[in-house]
């Protein structure tokens, strides 16, 4: 009896069962009081982190972009959904707030894209951050306030004893924007992807490195696909020469020097499933990694067969012809995909801001009218500027269509 009484009572224990109250007894009152190192804290349902201290580069619209993810954890046994997220400069100034859809729409599961502002029972998030300034204003750290709810019959609801986190606090990146000349020649560039929209592929991808991080190797990098009348291919695109961009000439973006060359992957179907991605090195298909600069490499992906006309080892210059647009790896139609990271490995490296010296803003794409278009009237989906913007000196953003000379 002495034994399941003793039980039951451990089970009751604070933070055993987080539902039930520990009853009063003569230990406590005879236990000398101490200060928590920790005194002012309060328990929360949630744990904030960041990806990387944030990464600043200057966009095609005229703003300067502030780069990196929250990763939000859910410690509680029931969902959390989170209600609001401001981000504050030192001054005070605040520099963004996400609420209602924007929310919504930035936070995302650590795997994929679906939005979502509800973080499962001992689940994760990222939550897609996208702060811009203008290009004169210095901000050289960033604070943030984050608010959540959880259902008020939730099991435990009673530990939590704020619904308010402050932090983290992050210093901006130092590092200032690698310059370089683009990849490609002509007009009717489209960044299917690209900086800095949630929506956007690679500003989501997020791949665990070694057991320690959250990597982030596609922040700035670019897939170009060509247009024509606001089509990326003729007919029905299931061939590799339907696509405008196909067999267009990939260059070199500054000088520098070959550290590694794949090659042997032969052309996707445009438009299938993948069928010749089985390992992590599969992914870029053929591919070239250029170091242009101590820690930077130029890493170009999906090339054509037999179009890669340098090796490992080989000294190149700005301009110089590298290989072939093609749809090699996991690729589902034919795009060069391009990015800056600081190491060879594009699955190990992080994604770098860079920016391109002379350019040309042709117009914008509205994916969605695209996409809802479905063979209909797709060219509309094409949105040209009053007058063409050049450009120096900024990063081309996702869904601008750029004329590169």
């Amino acid at each position: 009896m002495m034994i399941s009484r003793l039980l039951r009572f451990l089970a009751a224990c604070l933070l055993g069962s987080a539902i039930a109250t520990l009853p009063g007894n003569g230990w406590a009152q005879d236990a000398t009081p101490v200060t928590s190192p920790a005194a002012g804290e309060k328990t929360t349902a949630i744990v904030v982190s960041a990806t990387n201290d944030p990464l600043r580069v200057s966009g095609s619209d005229g703003l300067d972009h502030l780069e990196y993810d929250l990763l939000v954890t859910n410690g509680f046994a029931a969902p959390v959904t989170l209600t609001s997220i401001a981000v504050t400069s030192p001054d005070g100034e605040t520099l963004l707030r996400l609420e209602g859809d924007a929310l919504v729409t930035a936070t995302q599961p650590l795997l994929g894209r679906t939005p979502t502002a509800v973080i499962p029972a001992s689940g994760a998030v990222a939550v897609v951050m996208d702060v811009t300034v203008p290009p004169d204003r210095a901000v050289e750290r960033v604070s943030h306030s984050i608010t959540y709810e959880v259902a008020p019959d939730a099991p435990g609801r009673s530990l939590i004893g704020s619904f308010a986190v402050d932090g983290p606090e992050l210093d901006v990146d130092p590092r200032p924007t690698t310059i370089i000349a683009p990849p490609l020649r002509g007009d009717g560039w489209l960044a299917t992807n690209g900086c800095c929209a949630a929506a956007s592929v690679h500003r989501a991808v997020r791949v665990p490195v070694g057991g320690t991080r959250i990597g982030k190797q596609e922040t700035f990098a670019i897939d170009w696909a060509r247009l024509r009348d606001g089509e990326p291919f003729s007919g029905d695109g299931a061939r590799p020469e339907d696509w405008y961009g196909f067999g267009a000439e990939v260059l070199a973006v500054a000088n520098g020097t070959v550290v590694a060359v794949q090659e042997g992957y032969p052309e996707e179907a445009p438009l299938q499933p993948v069928t010749n991605v089985t390992r992590p090195e599969d992914y870029g298909g053929n591919a070239i990694s250029l170091e242009i600069a101590p820690g930077v490499y130029a890493y170009y992906a999906h090339l054509e067969p037999g179009s890669v006309t340098v090796k490992e080892g080989d000294r190149v210059t700005s301009g110089q012809r590298l290989g072939l647009l093609g749809n090699t790896g996991n690729s589902s139609g034919p795009h060069l995909h391009f990015g800056l990271i600081d190491d060879p490995d594009p699955l190990i490296g992080e994604s770098l801001p860079m920016a391109f010296d002379d350019w040309t803003l042709q117009a914008t794409f509205d994916m969605a009218a695209y996409e809802a278009a479905d063979g209909g009237d797709a060219p509309s989906a094409l949105i040209p500027l009053a007058a063409p913007e050049p450009q120096t000196h900024t990063l081309q953003l996702y869904l601008d269509v750029a004329d590169f000379g």
